[in-house]
């Protein structure tokens, strides 16, 4: 072996050693990249459109399970998966369950995601590893205590032309409805705006919206809703001489 390929094999045989040796632990952004391949990897057309888990396993080395593992990080991981819905234009039957594990077989840093369908989700996972250590996340049983928000905000609505420019709103699983009423979720000035001009559902998690027989029409981009319109990142949408724009936060 010449001096050069010595001075190589010993370079990264020293780096990979102390590599091992100060590994850092496993960071959220890593859980979350590999949560979104998985979305996209198990995503299925049906003939409701292209759909994608509902049910999300992940395992992580011990050491990070307990660094990691607090109310603020599954909160974030629960708001990602909702996010890349949207944002792949796909939908989701059923709660969104995420569950988190300690695996003491995995070295710091890594992580392990699987996804599945409600139906088969719990066939397919080993029921050993369900027994301990074991954290789950479903909104559908979550009631947080005074302290934590109330819902997990996913999207916002501003208003980029009319009367009421600049009014901002953030909102997530809960129905949204806008107009000139003053309880309404996203209030308006706007004279041409009906007291209940137009409503925002949460269905199949994804944002409908829908025309409530307002007298001057809803549109979006454009064109008036007529049956219930399926909401896209970057919609604009006409509410009497208001424009509300759409977007993923």
């Amino acid at each position: 072996m010449s001096i050069g390929n010595l001075e190589s094999f010993l370079e990264r045989k020293i780096e990979g050693f102390f590599n091992r040796k100060l590994s850092s632990g496993l960071e959220p952004s890593e859980v979350m990249k590999q949560l979104e391949r998985e979305i996209l990897r198990r995503r299925r057309k049906s003939q409701n459109g292209v759909i994608v888990p509902n049910s999300y396993y992940i395992e992580m080395a011990p050491e990070d399970y307990q660094r990691l593992c607090a109310r603020r990080f599954l909160d974030e991981i629960y708001i990602m998966v909702e996010k890349a819905v949207i944002n792949n234009d796909c939908f989701m039957d059923g709660h969104l369950e995420i569950t988190v594990n300690s695996n003491e077989e995995l070295s710091r840093g890594n992580c392990e995601v699987l996804g599945r369908f409600e139906d088969d989700f719990y066939e397919e996972k080993p029921a050993e590893k369900m027994e301990c250590h074991t954290i789950v996340l479903d909104k559908s049983e979550f009631n947080p205590p005074l302290n934590l928000p109330t819902e997990y905000k996913t999207v916002s609505l501003l208003a980029i032309e009319g009367q009421d420019i600049d009014s901002y709103l953030e909102f997530g699983e809960k129905n949204i409805y806008i107009g000139r009423r003053v309880n309404n979720d996203f209030i308006l000035t706007d004279t041409n705006a009906s007291r209940v001009h137009a409503y925002i559902t949460y269905e199949r998690h994804r944002h409908i919206l829908y025309d409530a027989e307002s007298l001057n029409g809803t549109y979006v981009n454009g064109q008036r809703v007529v049956l219930p319109q399926l909401l896209h990142p970057g919609d604009e949408i006409g509410v009497g001489e208001t424009v509300l724009l759409y977007e993923v936060i």
